[in-house]
């Protein structure tokens, strides 16, 4: 695997943080962040992006919340940041990190920013569609924060709406049906 020291670092990291969060350990990774890789790619491969510059932003775009849930809010910004620190040590070149970061900087669906690249459309989108893939994991782990029921479907809601709405309208083609079933469902 091209870049194993990255999944390694990310999984391991999840693993940690699936434990602070009461959650079962290694549900993180497999409902979140290795969906969202392999949705990058896949969409990579649709669009003809960068494979590369995806798979990598795809890798770290949630590290900084791993790392430590009060970055919420900017996890957008350190973990661009933290992604450039490991790729410069790792010898990377500039423009490869500059476009990494922007993915990166580029996928939150509460923060809506301007994509300038298709390889930042795929992380996003992929970001996006990990949630629609996996709307029961999304509905548990709100469960697990201590949420009932009607707080628990509403936030989700929410969140399958803003992640559909970040789609670019290609991508939303493809997941229109499960966004439709999805939406039948919540109340």
């Amino acid at each position: 695997m091209k870049y194993e020291k990255y999944y390694k670092l990310i999984k391991e990291q999840s693993e940690i943080f699936d434990k602070t969060q009461n959650c079962e350990v290694g549900q993180t990774w497999q409902y979140h962040l290795l969906p969202v890789i392999k949705n990058s790619l896949t969409l990579a491969e649709k669009y003809n992006a960068d494979k590369d510059v995806v798979e990598v932003a795809a890798i770290f775009h949630d590290y900084a919340d791993l790392l430590d849930m009060n970055n919420r809010e900017n996890h957008h910004i350190l973990g661009s940041e933290l992604a450039e620190k490991i790729l410069k040590e790792d010898g990377f070149a500039q423009d490869f990190i500059e476009r990494v970061k922007s993915c990166i900087l580029n996928h939150r669906a509460s923060v809506i920013r301007e994509k300038f690249s298709i390889e930042e459309i795929c992380v996003a989108d992929a970001d996006a569609m990990s949630h629609l893939d996996n709307v029961v994991e999304l509905i548990c782990w709100r469960a697990y924060l201590g949420e009932n029921i009607e707080q628990c479907n509403n936030i989700v809601k929410k969140k399958i709406e803003k992640s559909y709405a970040k789609m670019s309208k290609e991508t939303q083609m493809l997941m229109r049906d499960k966004y439709e079933s999805i939406m039948k469902i919540l109340f």
